[in-house]
């Protein structure tokens, strides 16, 4: 029996527009690097130009936070749904490197804005008890718009060109403002506490480790996603759909499956586990050649990063007052646009100077490196900080 009270109009359209809205950005990241490397753009250009998405969200994450905390959800998701909108529009028309670099951040500052207010908004529909549940559920309709995207965005490439990506893009985008609920009752814990100050805010262990932690997962889907068609066209395979659809398929499996784990094993210890798969999965599709090795390295990084951002964020909510939670999830989403710009932007250098295998080989060794700090150390300091109810 579907429980009406959870399920709420609100709460189903506030999924469904996020669905929509990771389908949009999603839809450009396969494209993306094939489209600019027939531009004729270097391998480093086109990891700056994918990357200037991120340094785009990275600038306004904590302006978009502690606006969402002042002024609410609605308004702030609207301006940067609307800007996103617009940046999208201007694809057609970047076919320059300095074009492309200026479209990318505006994409990203919009999509500061959207990121802020809704995940803020999940966290107030309904009682603590049940927050975990929403993240997982709001947290999997975003790894269903993206895999959709991802397992879609080359066909409509080869049928339509950029002409048809940019248009199912803007489309979905716009559908994200249509369902978007405006107006909900949220919980009387949601809209009680006080307001702290952002170094307090941060300094928290559950907040900044957290932060740190998703900073590696998302280097690691830079990365592969910027990278791993340049290499897989490099050593003459031109078939690799098997990736993308394996990484569709399992991220969305992981995320049916988030709030279940967080029950049995609790999100601090999970964060371990995901961080080794997607350290393991880097050196795989680095070093290891066969045919099966795109459809495995799709499945890991599916189920590494289907996994790590609900997982972290639940960490968060458990920790955070809500009357601050825009401003710690502003904080905690930059490591979104700074994992992806040191693996777009970053790799890209490396790829230049050491080629394609030495970036998935850094990124694999760092990753790994850091999840045995965290299993030695980090996890220790979030699990007493929930002790302490600090």
């Amino acid at each position: 029996m579907i429980d009406r009270g959870f399920y709420n109009r609100s709460f189903l359209g506030l999924v469904a527009a996020n669905g929509f809205f990771w389908m949009s950005v999603n839809f450009f990241l396969p494209v993306l690097p094939i489209y600019y490397h027939s531009l004729g753009m270097s391998d480093h250009q086109i990891g700056f130009a994918i990357g200037a998405f991120s340094l785009g969200a990275l600038a306004f994450r904590l302006y978009s936070g502690r606006a969402v905390d002042r002024y609410g959800g609605a308004p702030v998701l609207t301006a940067g749904t609307i800007l996103a909108v617009a940046a999208i529009g201007g694809y057609y028309f970047a076919v320059t490197l300095a074009a492309a670099v200026i479209i990318r951040f505006l994409h990203g500052v919009g999509i500061s804005g959207y990121s802020a207010a809704a995940l803020t908004t999940v966290t107030m529909m309904h009682d603590e008890k049940r927050t975990t549940e929403a993240v997982a559920v709001y947290t999997l309709s975003t790894m269903i718009g993206a895999g959709l995207a991802a397992s879609t965005a080359n066909w409509l490439l080869a049928v339509g060109g950029m002409p048809l990506v940019i248009a199912a893009g803007a489309v979905t985008t716009s559908m994200s403002l249509l369902l978007f609920p405006r107006k909900f009752r949220p919980k009387a814990a949601a809209a009680s506490g006080q307001s702290l100050p952002l170094k307090k805010i941060v300094a928290s262990p559950a907040v900044m480790i957290s932060t740190v932690s998703l900073l590696a997962a998302n280097m690691c889907y830079g990365s592969i996603m910027t990278f791993l068609p340049l290499l897989m066209l490099s050593r003459g395979i031109t078939e690799y759909n098997s990736f993308y659809v394996a990484y569709a398929v399992a991220v969305i499996f992981s995320r049916m499956w988030i709030g279940r784990l967080c029950i049995v094993m609790r999100p601090d210890r999970l964060v371990f586990y995901i961080l080794a798969v997607l350290g393991l999965t880097m050196l795989i599709a680095g070093n290891v050649t066969g045919g099966w090795v795109p459809a495995v390295c799709g499945a890991g990084i599916g189920i590494g990063y289907g996994l790590a951002f609900p997982a972290m964020a639940t960490i968060i909510t458990a920790n955070v007052p809500a009357a601050n939670r825009g401003t710690a999830f502003g904080f905690f989403t930059m490591a979104v646009d700074m994992g992806f710009g040191a693996g777009a932007i970053g790799m890209g250098a490396v790829a230049t100077g050491w080629g394609y295998p030495a970036v998935f080989a850094v990124a694999g060794v760092y990753t790994l490196a850091y999840a045995a700090l965290y299993q030695l150390w980090l996890q220790r300091r979030i699990a007493r900080e929930g002790e302490s109810g600090a």
